[in-house]
């Protein structure tokens, strides 16, 4: 005999979990953030610039050489930049957000199974990305 797990009762408790978080303000709040960094243009490109560089930068770490003094001013100068670009400053913070987000949920999930109890907060691995936007992905 196959024994599954009643996944139409998880899926109503996921869609509760999920009522949840869109009813939650600063759920709307950063969800506005990403949206207006997606309908801008000038703030994409500046984006996309600032990740060719960086994978720039980690192709040539895999390669174990080393950038130039002006590879890497201008990469700081570029990083710099988006942080002084209010659309681009909310959209990494809002993606930051919801990155720890889905991390809590499956860490969740994962020592549930793994301890077979509710885990308790202690067990809880603290923290986030903290990658300065090198996370990936812009949603557009």
């Amino acid at each position: 005999m196959i024994v599954k797990v009643d996944t139409d009762l998880i899926k109503e408790k996921m869609q509760e979990l999920c009522t949840e978080l869109l009813q939650q303000e600063s759920y709307q709040t950063m969800r506005n953030s990403i949206d207006r960094f997606a309908e801008d243009e000038r703030s994409v490109e500046q984006y996309d610039s600032f990740m060719a560089k960086h994978r720039a930068l980690e192709q040539m770490e895999t390669r174990n050489e080393e950038p130039t003094d002006d590879e890497m001013n201008e990469y700081e100068q570029a990083e710099q930049a988006l942080y002084e670009n209010e659309v681009i400053r909310k959209f990494l913070y809002a993606q930051r957000e919801f990155n720890q987000l889905h991390d809590l949920v499956s860490q969740y999930f994962r020592l549930t199974v793994q301890l077979n109890r509710l885990p308790e907060s202690s067990e809880l691995p603290k923290g986030g990305c903290g990658c300065g936007g090198s996370c990936g992905g812009h949603g557009h």
